[in-house]
């Protein structure tokens, strides 16, 4: 009887030991203070932006949670000068062309590892963000019968929430592929204002409300 109750206490002892080691030996654990690149893999394995941003990086404050952030800028400064000679006239068609654009995104979302397997992780999350373009072009056609001047300007802004869903395989101690999907609730407003002449103007206010699925993102991670 004792030496049953020493074989029952020894085969406990090993499965409680095992466990908690396997669980502090898990991969998620060697993820905590590191920071990592995020790649979209596109069609023939391309590299490109991920969740459709110029950068994205993450970086894990906790064994089991991590914070993402996605960040672009664009700027866009042209000027275009053009002439046509008539023929049959001693008349020089010049257009001129002046156009200058900027836009700016910034996503961050907050990830929640919940489960875990064989280096594969499911994962949660979520957080907002906000997009803003503005982009401004002017015209002027002279040196014809009918001269013209055109100026546009158009402003576009948006803020919303995004949820997200997810799985992460971490094939290498440095790499991961991941896959996701989710959903976003946006908020966007719109002004573009059109003057084709100096006695005419059209502007143009909309503002909508959406909530649609999220793209499912197929990506790369490297970490470091």
């Amino acid at each position: 009887m004792l030496f049953r109750k020493n074989l029952i206490t020894t085969i406990f002892l090993f499965v409680f030991s095992y466990t908690c080691y396997a669980q502090n030996t898990s991969y998620l654990d060697s993820l905590e203070g590191k920071y990592a690149l995020q790649f979209q893999v596109s069609d023939n394995f391309n590299l490109t932006n991920f969740q459709g941003t110029t950068f994205s990086g993450k970086y894990h404050f906790g064994c089991r949670s991590a914070v993402r952030l996605g960040l672009s800028v664009d700027f866009g400064d042209t000027e275009q000068d053009a002439t046509t000679n008539q023929y049959d006239t001693v008349n020089v068609a010049t257009n001129n062309l002046d156009q200058n654009s900027f836009g700016i995104t910034l996503k961050t979302q907050y990830i929640r590892y919940i489960m875990e397997t064989n280096e594969i992780a499911f994962y949660c999350g979520g957080g907002p963000f906000i997009n803003y373009n503005t982009l401004s072009r002017e015209t002027k056609l002279t040196g014809t019968s009918n001269d013209r001047y055109y100026k546009e300007t158009s402003d576009n802004f948006s803020i919303g929430l995004d949820l997200i869903f997810g799985v992460e395989w971490f094939f290498n101690k440095s790499m991961s592929l991941s896959a996701e999907y989710g959903l976003n609730f946006s908020y966007r407003t719109r002004s573009q204002e059109y003057n084709p002449n100096d006695a005419v103007s059209t502007k143009t206010d909309e503002t909508s409300y959406k909530i649609a699925g999220n793209n499912i993102n197929f990506g790369i991670s490297v970490y470091f």
